[in-house]
């Protein structure tokens, strides 16, 4: 049975495909059909599905989900709930709650990337090769600037890949104090409205791997002076791929493994944990949510609360601080 029309990528549809059976398998299992996924009983059924098979494809594979669930109805007979007037209102509810359930259950699925691990995965690198140099500066790039994972590895287009061009450093390449990153488009900035974000990183004296230094060293390593150049780059010369960063990552965490205080489980990063580790760290530090969501360049404070490990320990330590207050105002009547 054909199931997504459109089929232009045979290994990524295939894997689609793959999937898709999985679910129908545990769709039928379940006695879910016919699949309303507006339904309570169908959509926990489907959530609690798509998390445990480790699916993290944002709101455009959950589309393609859906669309194929609608295919899939009408294969067996039933009608395409999507068009039944009952169902607007349920299917608008369901599409806002799909994608924040899915970018919540994705990142709460990763863990964070810590100074550790990047101290780890840099001090079991030869960095006088070419290829590790460029991946430990990608990885400190992405912890210090808690940018999307789009700005340095794409899945399809590289359009909004960081090139050479949109980093600056000063005051110069060869003693810079700061590098200034150009990125050209984050998910609340569209690269159609031509209003890049910037973001900036100071020199680290006291740190062993400095990320200004890295990034002046890759770029004085790398570089060749054409227009357009990618900064991060496979083997093909083109833009890194998700894939290959992920591996590159995994097999780097692996190798680095005897020099972390605790075990990693490999399959729990990927390139989401740069940017939730970055601002797990600046969050557990004190930084406020205004500040965070500046740095990331979230639209609102509650998104870059999905990336910080706001836990009910930290919040119970918050009666500490709210104590403290009731003392010092005791002392205070008093001493009067």
């Amino acid at each position: 049975m054909r199931i997504i029309e459109g089929d232009r990528n045979a290994s990524h549809h295939g894997k689609t495909r793959s999937l898709l059976t999985k679910f129908f398998t545990f769709a039928h299992a379940t006695g879910a059909l016919p699949l309303f996924p507006t339904r309570p009983a169908t959509y926990f059924r489907y959530m609690c599905w798509l998390s445990s098979n480790g699916i993290d494809s944002g709101w455009t594979g959950a589309l393609k989900y859906v669309t194929a669930v609608v295919q899939l109805n009408r294969s067996q007979g039933f009608e395409d709930f999507r068009l039944h007037p009952a169902t607007l209102f349920f299917w608008e509810r369901f599409r806002l709650n799909f994608k924040r359930m899915v970018q919540s259950a994705h990142k709460a699925m990763k863990w964070p990337i810590r100074p550790g691990h990047l101290e780890a995965m840099a001090l079991s690198t030869d960095l006088s090769v070419a290829a590790n140099l460029q991946a430990i500066c990608s990885y400190f790039l992405l912890f210090f600037c808690g940018c999307r994972i789009g700005h340095v590895a794409q899945s399809s287009s590289a359009t909004d890949a960081l090139r050479f061009e949109d980093i600056h450093f000063e005051p110069s390449i060869l003693a810079p104090t700061t590098v200034y990153v150009c990125f050209r488009s984050t998910k609340t900035r569209p690269r159609a409205a031509d209003s890049p974000f910037w973001s900036a990183v100071g020199r680290q004296r006291q740190l062993p791997f400095c990320p200004v230094e890295l990034l002046s060293r890759h770029m004085r390593t790398a570089y060749r002076g054409r227009p357009g150049d990618f900064v991060f780059t496979g083997a093909n010369g083109g833009a890194l791929s998700r894939a290959t960063f992920t591996a590159n990552l995994r097999h780097r965490l692996e190798i680095a493994a005897p020099m972390l205080p605790a075990p990693v489980d490999l399959r729990r990063f990927s390139g989401v944990s740069f940017r939730k580790g970055c601002l797990s760290t600046l969050g557990a530090l004190g930084l406020p949510s205004h500040r965070l969501a500046d740095h990331a360049d979230h639209s609102s404070v509650e998104s870059s609360r999905i990336y910080t490990l706001d836990t009910l320990t930290d919040r119970a330590a918050n009666s500490n601080m709210i104590a403290s207050q009731f003392s010092s105002s005791s002392s205070s009547s008093s001493s009067s």
